[in-house]
């Protein structure tokens, strides 16, 4: 059996799983209605109360409570009527609030959905830690922070977990100009750096433009990426990979809920859930369009919709988070005990495009375009012309070549990437190519569109 963080809950089986589960969720369901209006009346609407949930049968049935669009509404009218951004959902005092974290507001204003109280704190901790220590992380371990530290983005609280598990941290963050960064690397000796995908191959380049030498000299054996899609990226992932000589490891823990992150081997299997007794996500799967229950066994593809379990601050029930994933409860090589699913992450619901009926991820087209380094950086941006997801093709990419390109090469490259793209997708694309960095470097997510509608 393979060595857990927390052996009480990751080594239960699965029926002392699911009744802690199910234990957990009533209680949680209770507390809600007992403390919120905003929960109270969606209960009402659906013509139930806490306490008919007595089977998962009966939670399974409640309707879609929140979303992203619903949690924006919440925001603002607690905004408006409250003077706070917590949003209507909030279940505690707000002098309770002690954590103030929010989303990377890249689609607009912010959610402060990362805003804990002290035990939503503790709870958030350990089960990222299960995540770190599931993919490898271990005492005597030195970590390069680059997540931002600023601007109250959540990303800044996953070192948090590392203090308790006795795994050092320079925090540098990824505001830091990258010459700073390579000096504090050089001088610290970090073996883990943890960051976004986009920024580890940055950083990469301008480490190599910086210094001459390539950035695998610093010994960074291990890299936490996240926050963007690439691990289950074949391409992106063996690229990334092979810059830095390491392992890449992911942790997925969107809304402060998910907890699902890879394990140690060096084969992508997907993300193993570790948190059984602190949220729901996989196992509540509905249609994307329809919002109906889908059945959750092996294979199934939907929406993931969370509930939070022994949250108190601002708990999300039914939360329908918006990223499409698959599902698969094989065995894994690892060996890994826990007794939840393991899920891959397809692509955002809200990043789909329809092009001549297909539904077509980014994620996918990037695959694509990565497959291709050094010919291009792998940066690369979809332009959008019109509001999507409906778009009409061809399907325009802005991409950086790589260095010492010529026209000719470029040209020719253009047709190569246009013909696997019709040949994977059956649509069309025109290649723009610009300049290697003309892209930037992006501290937080990068973006998959340049929005000129």
């Amino acid at each position: 059996m393979a060595d857990v963080w927390n052996k009480e809950i990751e080594t239960l089986s699965k029926d002392e799983a699911e009744a802690l589960r199910m234990k957990n969720l009533k209680e949680q369901l209770r507390y809600v209605y007992e403390r919120n209006d905003f929960y109270k009346k969606k209960f009402i609407d659906a013509g139930a109360s806490p306490n008919d949930i007595k089977t998962w049968a009966d939670f399974r049935s409640l309707p879609v409570f929140m979303d992203k669009e619903t949690e924006r509404a919440c925001r603002d009218e607690s905004l408006e009527r409250f003077g706070h951004p917590f949003g209507m959902h909030l279940c505690v005092p707000l002098e309770e609030i002690l954590v103030i974290k929010t989303t990377g507001g890249t689609t607009g204003l912010p959610t402060f959905t990362y805003s804990f109280t002290a035990n939503d704190m503790a709870r958030w901790n350990e089960g990222t830690a299960r995540l770190f220590y599931l993919a490898g992380l271990r005492k005597g371990d030195r970590v390069l922070f680059c997540f931002p530290l600023s601007g109250c983005w959540a990303g800044s609280i996953v070192k948090d977990p590392l203090f308790q598990m006795h795994i050092a941290t320079v925090e540098v963050g990824a505001e830091t100009p990258a010459s700073r960064i390579i000096d504090f690397a050089r001088m610290t000796m970090p073996n883990v750096i943890i960051a976004t995908p986009s920024f580890a191959e940055k950083f990469a380049l301008e480490y190599q433009e910086t210094t001459g030498n390539e950035v695998r000299e610093l010994d960074i054996n291990k890299l936490f990426l996240t926050g963007e899609p690439g691990v289950g990226i074949p391409a992106v992932k063996k690229h990334i990979e092979e810059l830095y000589g390491g392992r890449w490891n992911e942790v997925f823990m969107a809304n402060g809920e998910a907890y699902v992150g890879s394990c140690n081997q060096q084969e992508y299997r997907g993300l193993h859930e570790v948190a059984p007794d602190l949220t729901i996500w996989a196992a509540d799967l509905v249609d994307p369009e329809t919002r109906k229950p889908i059945p959750v066994k092996e294979g199934a593809i939907g929406e993931g919709v969370i509930t939070s379990l022994k949250r108190e601050g601002t708990p999300l029930i039914k939360y329908a988070l918006g990223d499409i994933i698959q599902i698969e409860s094989g065995p894994c090589s690892c060996n890994y005990p826990g007794s939840g699913y393991r899920i891959r992450i397809l692509g955002r619901l809200s990043d789909r495009l329809l092009i001549n009926g297909r539904s077509i991820y980014p994620v996918a087209i990037r695959d694509v375009v990565v497959s291709y380094i050094p010919m291009v950086t792998g940066a690369m941006r979809i332009v959008l012309k019109s509001l999507p997801p409906k778009i009409e093709p061809p399907l325009l990419l802005k991409i950086e070549h790589g260095v010492g390109i010529g026209k000719d090469a470029l040209d020719n490259l253009a047709k190569k990437i246009a013909k696997d793209i019709s040949d994977r997708f059956s649509v069309p694309s025109e290649i723009v190519f610009i300049s290697p960095g003309a892209l930037g470097r992006v501290t937080k997510k990068t973006p998959l569109f340049e929005e000129r509608y």
